[in-house]
């Protein structure tokens, strides 16, 4: 059981990686932003590349409790996420996406676990599955934040 936790976390940190190095760009980009644009995009970046840095800390974990951390941790930042005042219409449309992929990352995780401690294989892989499709979701959803921060 352990390993399927360290193969799941794998993945994951793929996915953490191509996110970080997306909002490394897009903190680049913000120069060309409009002040209260360029705030937004700052404040939706912050939560984002903090949930990357904690799910950088469990990458090799094969632990039930740490990989349950990662669930509460997604669903920390899709709070975090939800209570942002964003009044760039793209932007607040980009939050809701963000807000339900977080949410069905911790349910997912979840799932996972849940799924493994009662060795029911097919369940596991597939709230793997889930992950994985959440997961290029995020990314197609930070790659489009990333463009449109970077528009004057």
């Amino acid at each position: 059981m352990s390993q399927k936790f360290a193969a799941f976390l794998a993945r994951r940190t793929v996915r953490f990686g191509g996110s970080l190095i997306l909002i490394l760009g897009l903190n680049q980009g913000l120069i060309s932003c409009g002040t209260s644009k360029a705030n937004q995009c700052r404040q939706l970046i912050l939560i984002t590349k903090q949930m990357a840095e904690e799910g950088a800390k469990y990458r090799d974990t094969t632990s039930t409790e740490e990989v349950l951390k990662i669930a509460d941790a997604f669903d920390a930042t899709a709070t975090k996420v939800e209570r942002l005042n964003l009044e760039d219409p793209v932007l607040a449309n980009y939050q809701g996406e963000l807000v339900e992929i977080y949410q069905g990352n911790g349910s997912a995780t979840r799932n996972m676990v849940q799924a493994l401690e009662s060795k029911d294989i097919l369940t596991a892989q597939l709230a793997q599955k889930q992950v994985t499709t959440i997961g290029q979701r995020e990314q197609q959803v930070i790659t489009n934040i990333n463009v449109h921060c970077q528009q004057p």
